[in-house]
C-alpha cells in the first residue's frame, strides 16, 4: 500500500495481510502461552490469563482487523511485546521463563515486516527492552538473555530484508510507485476486502495530457522528471491510505479504499489540482460483485470520456449507468431471457422498392426496468467500456437473424453494422469483425460497417485503420448521418467511405422547401462525384419516396420502407410488397450496376437505382 513519506512501510504488508498475520501469531502466541502453563496450572495464573487474552484478540482481529486504522497495527504489535513480558516475569520457573519468551520471536516478525524507518527502530527497541527487563527480573542468567535478545535482532533484519526485496518486485524503478504487477495485486487485495466487508473503494485510472509532445519537445530525460514530479504530486496530495500506482508509460492507477464515491472524487480533484500538469482521469466506485476487469473497464471508459470532453478534467462514472452497465454485462455474457435481442431494419431500392441490405439495430427490454431507450443503450456501452462487447454481439446475432433473410431474398442481400469511434479504436477490432463474419459464412463483400461521421472529427488515426483494414478484406464503409448541424462537406474526402447515409431532417421538409430540395439534390451531385453511394434516411411518406425517385437517390430507408423487426415479421412484410407490387427480388435488381469507386454516373441515371450495398472492391 502507497503512503507518503520517506518510510514506507513494505508492499507486502497490506490491510489484510497486516489483519491476518497478526491475528494469527497472536492465536499462536496465546497457544503457546497456555501449554506452557499446564505444567504447573497452580502457579500459572497469570499465564493462564495473558494466554486467553492472546487468544480473544487474536480471534477478534482475524475477524475485524482489516476493519481498523493503520495506527492500530502500532497498538497491536507494542502491547504483544508487553504481554509477552508479564507472561514471562509471571512464569513459575526460569524453564518456563524461557519457553514463554519464546513468543518474542513472533513480535520480531512483525517489526520490519510492517513498519519501516524510525517506527521500525520504536517497535524493535520495545521489543529488546520489555525482553531483556522481563528475563532478567524473573532471573534468567545474562549470557541467555543475550542469546535471545540476538535471535530477536537477527529474525527482525531477516524478514525486513525479505520483505524488502519482495516490494522491491512490485515497485516501479522511475517514481518508486507500485507497477503493473504491484497494481494488480493491490486491486485484488482491495477488492477481496471491499467484498467481504462490504466497505467502498474507488477506483481511477490517470492519464498524462500530451505526455508525447514533451518527450518529443524536451527529451525522455524532461518525460521521466515530469512522471517523478506527477508521482510525488499525488501522492502528497491524496489521503495517506491510496494506493498510487504507475502501470506503464504514461498512466497512473489510484486505489481509494473506504471512500464512497462522492468523497473519492473530491479527494481525487483537490489532487488534481495541485499536480503541475494537465491529467485526464476517470473514477468509478467498485460495485458488488464486480471483478477486476470489470472496474478497470469502467474506469477507462470514465478515462475515456474525460480526455474526449476536453482533456485535463475528472469524471466520476454515472451510478445509475453504473448499475445497469453490470446489468448489460451479464446480458451480454448469457443473452438469453435478458431481453438484448437484435432487429433488422430494411434498406431498399428506390427505384423499385426491392430489399437491397438490412442493418442491424440492438434493443434490450430490461427485465426489470422495461424497454431501454437506444442512446441510453448506446450511452451506457460507451461510459462503462462495454460498446466493444455490444458491437460483437450485435453482429454475430445480426449475422444468424439475416442468414433467413438472405437465404429467401438471395446471397447478395448485404448486412450492415453500426460501429461507434471507441469500438473502431479497440484493439483488433476490424480483426474481430472479419472473424466473426467469416464464422458465419458471411462473405466480407456483403457487410457494411456504418460509422457516424463525428466518428471523424475526433481524428483518431486508430479509427481510419481499422475503416481502411475493413475495406482492404472487402467490407464497405457508410458515413451515418451525414447533414445534420456541423456536419462540413470537406469531410467526406477524408472518409474512407462508400456509403453516404443523409440525415433524416434533410428530408424531413424537402417536399415543403424548395431551398431545402435544392440541398438534398446538391448533395446527390456531390454523392455521385466523389463515388459515394446515398442512402436516405428517415423516409416517412410516399411522398417523400416519390421525392427521392425524382431526384434518383439509389437506396432508402425509414418507416414508409418498413420498421426494424425480427428476420420473420421482415420476410413476411417482403412476400407481401413482392405480391402487390411484383418488385423483382434483390437479387435480380443487382444486375442492373454494381458499386465501384470508377462510378460516374449520374444521381438520375437510371441505373443507379441498382447499385448495392454489396459486391464491390476497395475504391
Amino acid at each position: 500500500m502507497e503512503k507518503t513519506g520517506p518510510a514506507r512501510r513494505p508492499d507486502v504488508a497490506t490491510r489484510h495481510v497486516l489483519a491476518t498475520t497478526t491475528g494469527t501469531l497472536y492465536t499462536a502466541g496465546g497457544l503457546a502461552v497456555f501449554l506452557g502453563a499446564l505444567d504447573d496450572p497452580a502457579g500459572s495464573l497469570v499465564l493462564f490469563a495473558a494466554a486467553a487474552t492472546a487468544l480473544v484478540t487474536g480471534a477478534a482481529v482475524l475477524r475485524w482487523g482489516s476493519l481498523l486504522p493503520l495506527s492500530w497495527v502500532h497498538a497491536l504489535v507494542a502491547a504483544g511485546s508487553l504481554l509477552v513480558a508479564v507472561a514471562v516475569v509471571a512464569a513459575p520457573d526460569p524453564l518456563t521463563a524461557c519457553v514463554v519468551a519464546a513468543v518474542f520471536t513472533f513480535v520480531a516478525v512483525d517489526v520490519y515486516y510492517y513498519f519501516a524507518g524510525g517506527p521500525a527502530l520504536a517497535q524493535l527497541g520495545l521489543l529488546l527492552t520489555a525482553g531483556a527487563t522481563a528475563l532478567i527480573v524473573r532471573g534468567v542468567p545474562l549470557g541467555t538473555t543475550a542469546a535471545l535478545l540476538v535471535v530477536l535482532v537477527a529474525i527482525a533484519v531477516v524478514v525486513g530484508d525479505l520483505a524488502d526485496r519482495a516490494s522491491k518486485a512490485s515497485r516501479d524503478p522511475l517514481t518508486g510507485l507500485l507497477n503493473r504487477r504491484g497494481v494488480d495485486d493491490a486491486l485484488d487485495a482491495a477488492l477481496t476486502e471491499a467484498e467481504r466487508t462490504g466497505t467502498p473503494l474507488a477506483v481511477a485510472l490517470v492519464d498524462v495530457d500530451r505526455f508525447k509532445a514533451v518527450n518529443d519537445s524536451q527529451g525522455h530525460a524532461s518525460g521521466d522528471a515530469l512522471l517523478r514530479a506527477i508521482a510525488q504530486d499525488l501522492r502528497r496530495a491524496l489521503p495517506p491510505t491510496t494506493v498510487v500506482g504507475r502501470p506503464g508509460g504514461d498512466e497512473f492507477v489510484l486505489l481509494l479504499p473506504h471512500l464512497d464515491d462522492d468523497v473519492a472524487a473530491a479527494a481525487v480533484r483537490a489532487a488534481h489540482a495541485r499536480v503541475r500538469h494537465p491529467l485526464s482521469i476517470g473514477l468509478v466506485g467498485h460495485l458488488g460483485g464486480e471483478s477486476t476487469g470489470d472496474v478497470l473497464h469502467r474506469a477507462d471508459a470514465a478515462l475515456y470520456e474525460a480526455k474526449q470532453g476536453g482533456r485535463n478534467r475528472v469524471v466520476l462514472g454515472d451510478a445509475a449507468s453504473q448499475h445497469l452497465s453490470r446489468d448489460l454485462a451479464t446480458a451480454l455474457e448469457a443473452p438469453a431471457g435478458s431481453g438484448l435481442h437484435v432487429l433488422l431494419d430494411p434498406v431498399v431500392s428506390v427505384g423499385d422498392g426491392s430489399l437491397v441490405a438490412v442493418e442491424a439495430v440492438v434493443r434490450w427490454d430490461h427485465p426489470s426496468r422495461g424497454s431501454i431507450a437506444p442512446a441510453d443503450l448506446l450511452a451506457v456501452a460507451e461510459s462503462t467500456g462495454l460498446v466493444a462487447e455490444l458491437g460483437a454481439f450485435a453482429l454475430r446475432t445480426a449475422c444468424a437473424e439475416a442468414a433467413a433473410v438472405r437465404q429467401q431474398q438471395g446471397d447478395d442481400l448485404a448486412l450492415v453494422v453500426g460501429a461507434s469511434g471507441r469500438e473502431l479504436v479497440t484493439a483488433g477490432y476490424a480483426d474481430g469483425v472479419l472473424a466473426v463474419l467469416g464464422e458465419a459464412g458471411w462473405s466480407p463483400h456483403h457487410a457494411v460497417v456504418s460509422v457516424a461521421e463525428d466518428v471523424l472529427e475526433v481524428g483518431s488515426g486508430a479509427a481510419v485503420a481499422a475503416l481502411h483494414r475493413l475495406r482492404e478484406a472487402g467490407v464497405r464503409v457508410a458515413v451515418d448521418g451525414f447533414g445534420a448541424v456541423g456536419s462540413p462537406v470537406t469531410r467526406l474526402d477524408e472518409v474512407p467511405a462508400d456509403f453516404l447515409r443523409m440525415h433524416p431532417s434533410l428530408l424531413a421538409t424537402a417536399t415543403t422547401s424548395a431551398r431545402r430540395r435544392t440541398l438534398l439534390q446538391s448533395l446527390l451531385a456531390v454523392c455521385s462525384s466523389l463515388g459515394l453511394v446515398a442512402v436516405a434516411q428517415g423516409v416517412e411518406s410516399a411522398e417523400q419516396a416519390d421525392l427521392l425517385t425524382a431526384l434518383g437517390c439509389p437506396l432508402a430507408q425509414g418507416p414508409f420502407h418498413g420498421r426494424p423487426a425480427r428476420a420473420a415479421e421482415l420476410l413476411a412484410s417482403a412476400q407481401r410488397a413482392d405480391g402487390s407490387t411484383g418488385a423483382p427480388s434483390p437479387s435480380e435488381s443487382c444486375s442492373e450496376a454494381s458499386l465501384s469507386s470508377s462510378s460516374s454516373s449520374s444521381p438520375s441515371s437510371e441505373s443507379s437505382t441498382g447499385l448495392r450495398y454489396g459486391s464491390a472492391s476497395p475504391a
